[in-house]
């Protein structure tokens, strides 16, 4: 595998200036490591939101909607990393690398000696991916590897503990974005999902958009056109079928909703993965 095949994605950020969010659409076929070097930030995954401090590292699943936000204190120096499994698939098979993105947990927290083990190791990833020397993406695999290795025998060694919602306010906005999860395909209104939860509906709007990042409709599409990319490659109904299976009633609304979100229309994007599938096997 090339390079320019592997979808390998390699960032170092250093932000200083006024508060940053991501962009609202964020899930992707790749597996993401980050790890915070300074500052704090929240991360929302899933359906709840993590408060991240120095020194911590997040690991996130393949198609798993994440998005990080700004706390309070605005500057913070992140690495990301983020890879398709074909990057390690060649070199290993007596290990499950993948197993440490399986897990309910997702953040954890590396000691001052742990910390300086995966801040130069990242590092050492950077600078080959940036100076691309021979045989730099040979080298670059095997240091994925190897990270994978040490995250897997950290977790094993590691007491596994359910993280603390910054606030009861955190807390309550998680509930309300797990029954999305789980209803995402029945009809969803911001007034009736907040007198279901006791909110007047411009308080949730505000307090939605300012705990996880996403408007309540940028929440509920994401939830949505996630679900139907799955359908998209793993079954064979069609599209019409696939709109009202996730919620959407009107086939024109969908496919421009679907568009805005992965880039390409619903049947383009079926083809692009049953291509890559036809190339892969």
């Amino acid at each position: 595998m090339t390079p320019e095949k592997s979808d390998l994605i390699v960032e170092h950020i250093s932000r200083k200036g006024a508060p940053f969010n991501m962009a609202a659409r964020h899930y992707h076929d790749q597996y993401e490591i980050y790890y915070l070097l300074n500052g704090e930030r929240y991360y929302f995954i899933d359906n709840r939101t993590y408060h991240i401090k120095k020194g911590d590292i997040v690991l996130i699943d393949k198609n798993i909607l994440h998005k990080t936000n700004t706390t309070r204190e605005y500057p913070h120096e992140r690495i990301l990393i983020q890879f398709s499994t074909d990057i390690t698939d060649k070199i290993t098979k007596d290990i499950d690398l993948y197993h440490c993105f399986h897990l309910k947990q997702n953040v954890y927290s590396l000691n001052p000696e742990e910390q300086l083990w995966m801040e130069n190791h990242l590092f050492n990833i950077l600078q080959e991916k940036k100076k691309k020397q021979a045989g730099y993406f040979t080298y670059v695999t095997i240091l994925i590897t190897e990270l994978l290795i040490f995250l897997n025998r950290f977790i094993k060694s590691t007491t596994s503990c359910s993280a603390n919602y910054p606030n009861e306010t955190h807390k309550k906005i998680s509930e309300i974005a797990g029954f999305i999860n789980n209803n995402f395909n029945n009809k969803l209104s911001l007034t009736e999902l907040a007198e279901q939860f006791n909110y007047s509906p411009t308080y949730l709007s505000k307090t939605f958009k300012k705990v996880t990042g996403f408007s309540f409709v940028e929440y509920k599409n994401n939830v949505r056109i996630k679900e139907a990319s799955k359908l998209l490659q793993q079954s064979s109904l069609n599209i019409t079928e696939i709109a009202c299976q996730v919620g959407y009633n009107n086939l024109t609304h969908f496919g421009r909703i679907f568009k805005n979100i992965t880039g390409h229309s619903p049947l383009k994007y079926r083809k692009i993965k049953e291509n890559s599938r036809k190339k892969i096997n």
